[in-house]
């Protein structure tokens, strides 16, 4: 069974208080999660986020997903519900998965490119918008513009046997606490790193730095404080899902332009001293380090805590106000004892994988920890066991629709 986290907006007046929180969690023998998002001060929220407990109902796969949208939150909620789905559609899928996690970013970056599914209109059922869609082309009443400056951060957490894969653009951030001690397990996107700067000067782009004028009490300046880097005075990351304006140049390949969706992936082993997963957009990350972020998870397992669903919403409070006033979005995945697989166990199934014709079904219905009940409604491409935290407007998409 699906449950969808709806419009929160819709759900709940009090969305305006910039604290209210959409939070859920589940768990099986091996692991459990928890989720929150939360507004904060900005006038919309453009986060979104995807827990797939038992992504294809045969290979105990799990997903997670942190999507932090600019210029608006379409793209990051089409991607909450679309990323994991187009990943099982891979050929590699079943016997490679990090190679399938790669090719499912171009996937979804062409998707957006070509057709206008990201851009939803409530109002219409699925038929009706098809068919407006078809009339639209036949009489040539409008041409189809890709999102140029919406676009969203993907940072994606797999687990599969005694494995962990981490695909990332952007700057959203997926770290490991292993003993205490905390890896990261994504690099941050930013325009200023040098193999950044380069791929975005080669593709003809610029990147500028913020000035913000400071001036004494007669209003004289004073000196200019140097703010963030930005691709061409707009963006602040240099990989994203969107933002075609900064890929126009045709003689360059996808990963090659001014702006990327091509993803940096990772491996990692589960071993015994495995924690937990902290997979967090940008609001958790510009306000603490990755290991602060550990200390604050860590101290409150060790103290006693064990509702994950409550630390996330702790963790976010405490990034509330301090310099912050950006939307956050947090993941936390912990490791039971004893959750490294066994590997005679692991080895058989990815034989069986290679078999198996993929399909996403099958799956167990959620146990949600506050937020919104299920909804009860199955895809028309099977069972996906999940939730797709936000505020936003996920409540104009229709289960089951590709």
């Amino acid at each position: 069974m699906v449950f969808i986290l709806k419009s929160f907006r819709k759900a709940n007046p009090a969305m305006s208080d910039a604290t209210t929180k959409c939070s859920a969690g589940e768990e099986n023998d091996r692991i459990k999660y928890a989720t929150s998002s939360m507004k904060g001060f900005r006038d919309e929220m453009e986060d979104a986020l995807t827990a797939v407990l038992d992504l294809d109902g045969y290979s105990s796969t799990s997903f997670f997903g942190v999507y932090d949208g600019h210029g608006g939150a379409d793209v990051a909620l089409y991607c909450s519900r679309q990323f994991h789905i187009e990943l099982t559609k891979e050929p590699d899928y079943g016997n490679n998965l990090r190679t399938a996690l790669e090719h499912v970013y171009f996937r979804i970056d062409k998707k957006l490119k070509r057709s206008d599914e990201w851009k939803r209109e409530p109002a219409d059922p699925p038929v009706n918008r098809t068919l407006k869609n078809l009339l639209r082309a036949a009489l040539c009443e409008e041409r189809y513009v890709p999102p140029l400056q919406e676009g969203t951060t993907a940072c994606v957490a797999l687990i599969r046997g005694n494995q962990i894969i981490v695909g990332n653009i952007g700057d959203s951030r997926c770290v490991l606490s292993r003993n205490g001690q905390a890896n990261d397990l994504s690099t941050d996107h930013k325009p200023d790193l040098q193999q950044e700067r380069e791929r975005i000067v080669r593709a003809g782009g610029q990147v500028t730095r913020d000035e913000n004028p400071q001036r004494d009490i007669t209003g004289r300046l004073v000196s200019v404080d140097l703010g963030i880097h930005r691709i061409g005075g707009k963006l602040a990351i240099s990989r994203a899902i969107g933002d075609f304006q900064f890929k126009k140049n045709k003689a360059l390949s996808p990963a090659e332009q001014i702006v990327t969706c091509s993803p940096d992936i990772r491996t990692v082993d589960i071993t015994d001293d495995t924690e937990f997963l902290i997979i967090a957009s940008d609001g958790i990350w510009d306000v603490k380090s990755s290991q602060e972020a550990v200390d604050f998870v860590r101290q409150r397992l060790q103290s006693g805590e064990t509702d994950l669903r409550a630390i996330c919403e702790r963790l976010l409070d405490s990034c509330l106000g301090r310099r912050m006033s950006d939307n956050m979005s947090v993941i936390v995945v912990q490791f039971k004892a004893g959750a490294r697989a066994n590997p005679t166990a692991t080895a058989e199934a990815r034989a069986d994988e290679i078999e198996v014709n993929i399909e996403v079904g099958q799956s167990s219905s959620a146990n949600v920890e506050g937020g919104q009940p299920s909804n009860g409604n199955e895809d028309d491409d099977g069972s996906v066991n999940g939730c797709i935290g936000c505020f936003g407007r996920l409540d104009m998409f229709e289960a089951g629709e590709d």
